[in-house]
């Protein structure tokens, strides 16, 4: 009987392990389908959550990527997600604490390693952002973005030639994408390399299909290069499908200009100039432009009026005074020519052009020995200035009685800059000084001084 009590007591045990097996199975069973039923509602939000980031509610979106993370906090993609809606505004220090919640949770990835580089180089410390961008790459190479990060802050490390150089090595894995190759073109702008500039800049317009932007970088480049026909090439459908008031606009009619003063056609710097200059009166570059132009077909009111407007905005920009000068030479008013350029010559006794012009303005009033001398000092700065060599042999052959009228004399010095370069770093001439050294000019007092324009014959 004892044996049979021990058989029915095992039995009984048994079957009750058995119960609870059972029903510890079907608890976890009921546990996981919560679960995944979770991470589907989870997975749902993250995507209303990049709905609402990619429409600019970035509030919105985190809101939504909250209630995300609490359905299922082990999302990669929802970290990152209010990671970049934090930074987009302006919260760093909340988008840091996401990512240090991920890290807590144990989950990583390519991109929240590269939001991490994007916060360090907020904070200015660019080479631990460049080290994350780089960890970011080797995680996923195919990322363009931590390519072009990594490469943004070689350069501002003052690094550019690694920068070009990494570029370069991962050209092939992104050849269809334009990102890469317009970033390698500014590089190598920026290191001087116009070959490999353009190169790539050719190439990131076949990707983009013709992008004006990109058209506009390669025709300034080729201008600061003084390519100027290639420029014209590419420049010159930008401003034929523009209609003159196009944010870009001014750029590429300045570019424009710039070329064709460059190759003698004045005629048609001032054509691509004169209804953008009267709409822009404050365009100071374009103001200019078009007052060189005037002066090289014979327009001496549209100089003058274009020459004013300029010094309204930028009265103390060095060119003015050496284009005034021109246009005060062009109208006979050689008295206040000669005081312009003396000023500008006491800033910068090396500028080639105010020394040629200054010998044209002396042999006008018959001083033959300064003028010489003027060219020759030209020459000595540049001996490849055909104004100077031209100028000393029609003084040697006594063919002296009318002006020279080189075609590039007055506007080559705007051309060799480019189009929308930094001026020469001259500082606003001062009155009633010439260089040492050089021969004075005559007295300017009376009508004919500084300031008063006069009629070709009044003096």
């Amino acid at each position: 009987m004892a044996v049979i009590r021990n058989a029915q007591l095992v039995l009984i045990s048994l079957a009750v392990m058995t119960t609870a097996c059972s029903t510890l199975t079907h608890s976890d069973a009921r546990q996981q389908g919560r679960q995944r039923w979770n991470q589907v509602r989870g997975r749902v939000k993250c995507q209303l959550a990049e709905q609402q980031y990619q429409a600019g509610l970035f509030e919105d979106a985190m809101r939504t990527i909250t209630e995300s993370l609490a359905l299922d906090p082990n999302q990669v993609d929802a970290y990152a997600l209010l990671a970049r809606a934090n930074l987009e505004l302006g919260k760093p220090a909340s988008a840091q604490r996401v990512l240090d919640a991920a890290q807590r949770v144990g989950v990583t990835s390519a991109d929240l390693i590269y939001l991490q580089g994007v916060i360090l180089e907020q904070r200015d410390d660019v080479q631990a952002a460049i080290e994350e961008y780089a960890q970011a790459r080797a995680l996923d190479p195919n990322n363009v973005d931590y390519l072009v990060a990594q490469a943004e802050c070689l350069v501002a490390l003052n690094r550019p030639a690694a920068a070009f150089e990494l570029l370069d090595e991962h050209a092939d894995r992104f050849d269809d994408e334009g990102t890469v190759s317009t970033l390698a073109a500014h590089i190598a702008a920026l290191l001087g390399n116009v070959e490999e500039a353009s190169k790539r800049y050719e190439r990131a317009l076949v990707t983009y299909e013709g992008s004006r932007l990109i058209a506009e970088e390669l025709g300034r480049l080729l201008v600061r290069a003084r390519r100027y026909e290639q420029a014209l090439a590419v420049l010159g459908p930008l401003a034929a499908k523009s209609n003159g008031n196009g944010e870009g606009d001014g750029a590429v009619r300045r570019a424009l200009a710039t070329c064709y003063l460059a190759t003698g056609d004045s005629a048609s710097a001032k054509h691509v100039l004169s209804d953008y200059a009267a709409s822009h009166p404050d365009d100071t570059l374009a103001q200019l432009l078009l007052a060189k132009a005037a002066i090289a077909t014979n327009d001496a009111l549209t100089a003058l009026r274009a020459v004013d407007l300029a010094q309204q905005h930028e009265p103390d920009r060095p060119e003015l005074w050496f284009v005034r000068a021109a246009v005060r030479w062009k109208r006979g008013n050689l008295v206040a020519a000669a005081s312009d350029l003396y000023d500008v010559l006491q800033n910068n006794p090396e500028d080639v052009e105010a020394n040629c012009l200054l010998a044209e303005v002396l042999r006008g009033q018959g001083q033959l020995t300064a003028a010489r001398t003027y060219f020759e000092r030209a020459l000595e700065l540049d001996p490849a200035c055909a104004w100077a060599a031209e100028g000393l042999k029609s003084l040697r052959n006594a063919e002296w009685s009318e002006p020279m009228q080189p075609p590039t004399k007055l506007t080559s010095f705007v051309a060799g800059q480019g189009a929308d370069t930094n001026p020469r770093a001259l500082a606003s001439p001062p009155v009633g000084r010439r260089p040492a050294g050089m021969p004075s000019a005559p007295q300017a007092a009376g009508p004919g001084a500084r300031g008063v324009d006069q009629p070709p014959g009044s003096q």
